[in-house]
């Protein structure tokens, strides 16, 4: 079973994380998610979209069993080549939405910060990465200062406080915070916004 789910609906790509219980992130996860976004550039949506299966995480952070060093050079290795790759979208103009059920915590919150708009629901939780747990190296030197200064990535990074979904909007690290009760509804309307051509 893959652990990136690919699906294009009406010019969006969708990419869904499907590692339950709570979609962490491995190699091999983002090397999957590396790959269909690369291959989006060939033909290319009008959107990409990741989201994460299920309700209680968009992602919470990293899987390494043994943690040990070669595994943890792995996973950098292959969060570079995905902010690459989002990189890569927005060079030619594919913008890219995180869509956030449940929590983003370490990692998650990384790659959220480097899609150009985050629709959370409003029971979404967010959380930086510690300092000596980031793995993408460029959301925490570039994207989140950029989105919410850098006094306040590392004020989060040592604290390790949890920021709920309107904060992280009041932040600047959200874009859009939806009720619960129309959250499909909502969504699927700023995605058809999002996906039209100006």
């Amino acid at each position: 079973m893959p652990d990136i789910h690919v699906r294009q609906r009406q010019n969006i790509l969708w990419l869904i994380i499907d590692r339950p219980p709570l979609n962490t992130l491995t190699a091999a996860a983002l090397n999957q998610l590396t790959t269909a976004m690369r291959k989006a550039v060939q033909q290319p949506p009008r959107l990409v979209v990741i989201t994460g299966m299920g309700e209680r995480a968009f992602c919470a952070g990293i899987d390494l069993p043994d943690d040990s060093e070669d595994q943890r050079a792995a996973l950098v290795r292959a969060a570079d080549m995905t902010c690459q790759a989002i990189e890569e979208l927005r060079a030619h103009r594919i913008p890219t939405v995180a869509i956030v059920k449940g929590c983003a915590f370490g990692a998650g919150c990384e790659l959220v910060a480097l899609c150009d708009t985050v629709i959370a629901r409003e029971d979404a939780e967010f959380r930086l990465p510690p300092v000596n747990g980031r793995v993408f190296s460029k959301a925490v030197s570039t994207y989140l200062p950029a989105l919410i200064g850098q006094e306040a990535t590392t004020r989060l990074m040592q604290s390790g406080a949890t920021l709920s979904a309107r904060e992280a909007m009041h932040l600047g690290l959200a874009h859009q915070v939806l009720p619960a009760s129309r959250f499909l509804l909502d969504t699927e309307e700023l995605l058809v916004m999002l996906a039209t051509p100006a």
